[in-house]
């Protein structure tokens, strides 16, 4: 990306710009150094010239700020024009904090233009000529987020042309087109040959669209694009970023399109790197050239790339970005090849190294010494499906409880009935002609807890209520107890002893968490509802199913994220609040009737407004 060259400095070097002066029908392209007037404002430098159009920086003094204006240039095909009208056409459809934001459409001379943000920071492609090879982290950092974008662009639903689409491949990614921000935002930009999914628009049949360094094999082949077409290109770009140069190397054009055609690219385990096997494993299985081997999609890569990121850093990655942006005077990583090792003398190496080994196992006191008798279990977790009821309506019938429920028409088999002299809460309930009574009879035990569980199951929570009042100290203060507790009171609407409950009581448990992040959240309390929230995401949950635990979580962090952005509208937070809701949506793909994903619609539009609104 070309930097802005401020006017009125003669002693800085300007940038020639007469081999980028295009004529047709007496139209000459501005220069960039005069205060022409070009969209919203008067144009202030130029920030890049392609062979499509040429992108002018402005000042937009009403507003005071810069804007970034995409100009095309005025000898390009009638292809060309319909492909800059289809990007103006979908970009302005996409509204999310990772892809780049449209403000405006117009015509400068007959000649049509996009105004958009103006992105303070550096391409991919100028940060890898600056530095090289990228920490894993950062890796890492970028794949979270182009994965956010490419999550929301292969799922956004639109009309073009009158047609309803579901799905945008963007067909182009490449370092150039993705930029990080000084904020440590990173942007995916310049949708200039994007698609549909399921169609082709503007595309001459044959033709090769795209850079040859990122294109997928079935791109070049002429075979239909899909999503996994961009999942290719990804994977070429981390490729570059990884190793600090390009998956196909080549410059002679009849080897690259050998290479790219067999695509024969160098492993990245030849290279003197250290990244983890899994995030080695998963750039290389995004650039299958079998598109069925491949990541089948980006909320698969998103997945995976955050699990990996996470194991790498406790920095979310808009900090990672922000400070790996912000580092002066680096020092370029270059990356060499391991040094291959001769067979004979490598198989020598392993032979003695087996020799060793066993010898060191065998050895009683070394094997008592080194390998203790502890063995620490591996557990795995299960793959969360999302729930297709309503959270809002599990809340309504109760919640979905891990535990067989007893039924509340007949006795229990095979309970054991207690006898009167075991305990003084027995004989009160036996000798008790009250409410007690008559549920130990319907229930079939004298079972306090199993009762209250019973009660507030079955949604008679004041009947549970009086239940408690009878139970022992060390019920009441059990796990199943405090839970089954709150849920009554919320349901209640009892918030004093809510509240009450919540603060003096302390549980290691996800749900519990959950609710003390409601209470906070409810009384505007956002840095604590989102610290609760977090402890939400590292805790258990013993008498709730995960996913829905999970899907509340998402849906109160995206309520605290919208009252902090209400609270302070900028940019930055107005991008965390989208893409808070977002998650959400993407949570709620196959339950679309659900009422948070229609709030989450209603809150990413009346965001959007807002902060378009205030700018202007």
């Amino acid at each position: 990306m070309l930097q802005k060259q401020p006017l009125g400095q003669a002693d800085k070097p300007v940038l020639d710009l007469s081999s980028f002066k295009r004529v047709r029908n007496r139209i000459i392209l501005p220069d960039g150094s005069h205060n022409e007037p070009l969209g919203s404002g008067i144009i202030t430098g130029i920030l890049g010239v392609g062979g499509m159009a040429t992108v002018y920086e402005i000042w937009n003094s009403k507003l005071e700020l810069n804007r970034a204006v995409k100009l095309l240039h005025p000898n390009c095909t009638e292809e060309t024009i319909q492909r800059f009208d289809t990007e103006i056409k979908i970009t302005a459809k996409l509204h999310h904090p990772n892809i780049v934001e449209i403000h405006a459409v117009g015509c400068w001379n007959d000649l049509p233009y996009i105004e958009m943000e103006r992105i303070d920071g550096k391409t991919i492609e100028a940060l890898i000529s600056e530095r090289g090879a990228f920490p894993p982290e950062v890796c890492t950092a970028i794949g979270v987020m182009i994965g956010r974008a490419l999550r929301y662009a292969h799922n956004q639903e639109y009309v073009i042309y009158g047609k309803t689409y579901f799905g945008i491949i963007h067909r182009d990614l490449k370092p150039s087109n993705i930029m990080i921000s000084n904020r440590g935002i990173l942007k995916l930009m310049d949708f200039g040959i994007a698609r549909p999914t399921d169609t082709s628009i503007h595309t001459t049949d044959g033709s090769i669209l795209g850079t040859m360094q990122y294109l997928s094999p079935e791109q070049l082949e002429g075979k239909e694009p899909d999503v996994r077409t961009d999942i290719y290109s990804l994977g070429a770009v981390f490729y570059e970023m990884i190793a600090g140069q390009k998956a196909f190397p080549e410059r002679n054009a009849a080897q690259l399109m050998l290479s790219r055609l067999k695509n024969d690219f160098k492993p990245l385990a030849c290279y003197d790197l250290k990244i983890p096997a899994r995030l080695r494993n998963l750039i290389h299985k995004c650039m299958a050239k079998d598109r069925d081997k491949r990541v089948q999609d980006a909320t698969s890569f998103l997945s995976e790339i955050t699990l990996i990121h996470k194991s790498l850093t406790s920095l979310s990655p808009e900090q990672v970005l922000k400070q790996f942006i912000g580092i002066r005077n680096v020092t370029k990583v270059v990356l060499s090849t391991r040094a291959r090792v001769h067979s004979r003398f490598l198989t020598s190496a392993i032979t003695v190294g087996f020799i060793i080994s066993t010898v060191f196992l065998l050895g009683p006191k070394l094997k008592a010494h080194y390998l203790p008798d502890t063995v620490v279990p591996v557990i795995s977790t299960p793959a969360i499906e999302i729930a297709s009821t309503s959270l809002v309506d599990t809340l309504k019938p109760p919640l979905i409880t891990k535990e067989n429920r007893l039924k509340s028409t007949a006795p229990t088999e095979n309970v054991k009935v207690e006898k009167k002299n075991d305990s003084k809460e027995s004989e009160k309930v036996v000798k008790s002609p009250d409410i007690i009574e008559q549920l130990c009879n319907l229930y079939g035990t004298t079972d306090l807890l199993t009762i209250f569980v019973q009660e507030v199951t079955n949604r008679r929570f004041e009947s549970a209520l009086k239940v408690i009042e009878k139970m022992s100290p060390q019920e009441v203060s059990s796990s199943k107890a405090v839970i089954y507790r709150i849920r009554a009171l919320k349901a209640l609407q009892r918030q004093t002893e809510l509240k009450e409950l919540l603060m003096n009581q302390e549980l290691d448990d996800a749900e519990f968490y959950l609710e003390k992040a409601r209470f906070f959240l409810d009384n505007k309390n956002t840095i604590r509802a989102l610290d609760y929230l977090q402890y939400t995401s590292k805790r258990p949950a013993a008498f709730i199913e995960n996913n829905l635990i999970r899907l509340e979580r998402l849906y109160l962090t995206a309520r605290c994220k919208s009252m902090e952005f209400d609270a302070k509208p900028t940019v930055e937070i107005k991008n965390q609040a989208l893409e808070s809701w977002y998650e959400l949506k993407a949570e709620l793909q196959t339950s679309k009737d659900h009422p948070y994903f229609r709030e989450a619609d209603l809150q990413m539009q009346r965001i959007t407004e807002k902060i378009s609104y205030s700018k202007g």
